[in-house]
């Protein structure tokens, strides 16, 4: 029987060069042709054309599945993205030797390649060499430096001088650690493409309002888009925060920016009309943003399910959900329900409860230590049945939290 793995790398260079020669042989383009060569020629010619052409991609699939540590799949997907030849193995294989030589695993190695296949064609001594060398003398040594690699691929097409240098000195002078940029990066691999200038233009002006350097160093961590946002985007953001009343010097304001550029104007006022549907006025929906920012990053939907649930269901009274806002993030399968229904239990059982807003605050672990084990003497099956509204609650594809 026929290596599976044969016969479709078969029938992938089959499927590619029958379009090949469709395309070549379209009646368009052919009048020229016929009047310059004879059918036989031009037969013999494409056939040779076809059979140098699959040869470059069989060795292509090849070296990039044996040598490389790719799978099928990923090397015909890279086929795509550049071509590999066999008189250049020699070059390929030195830029491998390369990364091994800097302890790129053969996982590195794999990866980094299924991302920028053409990274093999880069040119050691002008390319590859000094932006690792560089990295490595601004701290990004031992694993980071693969990982760093890994994740931001596209360094090996940007200028070291130009680019590389001045991006990791603006980060280095806001950012504490290599292991930080190296989340940051992580989080937006585009960061190594990013205009400069223009960070500098808006870290210049975050300054300038008073935000503290550490607080801006979170936001490159936690996340890094907003900092590259159009300078007219980040001063729209600041301003708006400034007239809700909201300090630039505050822990919460980079919370609260972080939000305001994620959001569309008309995203922002969808999300004020469902808390003003429910008879909240202007005043309350800031009141609620301002205590936690991060509330709005959850989905209309899901924002409309929490209110309504809230509201309608528990009796939740406005101003509780104002002082907790937190609780809109919540999953209602995972988190509010079954643990609503414990609660009325409790209340069932003549058993003491705090308030539900105050359960529902409490981490999993610690909920079931002061509100179910707590019981375990007197109530025993308390813990059994909580976890059965666990398991009716929460379907095959239960709704996450959104924090």
């Amino acid at each position: 029987m026929a290596n599976p793995h044969f016969k479709r790398i078969l029938f992938f260079l089959q499927k590619r060069f029958y379009n090949a020669v469709s395309s070549s042989t379209n009646p368009n383009n052919s009048t020229k042709m016929v009047d310059r060569i004879t059918d036989a020629s031009y037969k013999r010619k494409t056939s040779i054309e076809i059979c140098n052409s699959t040869s470059h991609l069989s060795f292509h699939i090849q070296y990039l599945t044996k040598a490389c540590g790719l799978s099928l799949d990923s090397a015909m997907s890279a086929s795509k993205k550049v071509t590999l030849v066999g008189k250049n193995k020699f070059h390929y294989d030195s830029v491998v030797s390369c990364f091994k030589s800097h302890n790129f695993s053969d996982t590195h190695i794999a990866q980094l390649i299924e991302k920028y296949p053409a990274v093999l064609q880069s040119r050691i001594s002008s390319n590859v060499e000094p932006k690792i060398q560089f990295l490595i003398q601004n701290g990004f040594d031992g694993l980071l430096l693969p990982e760093f690699v890994v994740s931001a691929p596209l360094i090996f097409v940007r200028s070291l001088d130009a680019q590389l240098k001045p991006l990791i000195a603006l980060l280095k002078d806001f950012v504490s650690s290599p292991e930080k940029i190296l989340v940051s990066v992580r989080r937006g691999s585009w960061i190594v493409s990013a205009d400069c200038e223009q960070l500098q233009q808006n870290l210049d002006y975050l300054i300038e309002q008073g935000v503290p350097k550490n607080r801006i160093a979170d936001m490159f961590v936690w996340q890094p888009r907003c900092m590259f946002h159009v300078n007219d985007r980040v001063k729209y953001g600041v301003e708006k925060l400034k007239s809700m009343g909201i300090s630039p010097s505050t822990p919460m304001f980079i919370h609260a920016l972080r939000v305001i550029l994620s959001l569309s104007e008309s995203t922002w006022k969808r999300k004020r009309k469902i808390f003003e549907s429910l008879g909240w006025s202007y005043d309350d929906f800031i009141s609620t943003f301002i205590r936690n920012p991060l509330c709005l990053c959850c989905s209309e939907e899901k924002l409309r399910q929490s209110m309504d649930y809230f509201v309608n269901t528990i009796k939740i009274d406005k101003q509780s959900v104002i002082g907790h806002p937190k609780i809109l993030m919540f999953s209602i399968e995972k988190r509010i329900e079954p643990r609503y229904r414990f609660w009325k239990i409790l209340g069932e059982r003549n058993l003491k409860r705090p308030a539900f807003i105050w359960m529902l605050d409490r981490p999993e672990n610690g909920f079931i230590k002061h509100y179910v084990t707590k019981y375990s003497d007197t109530d025993p099956d308390l813990l059994q049945i909580y976890q059965k509204f666990k398991e009716k609650t929460i379907s095959p594809e239960g709704e996450e939290d959104c924090i």
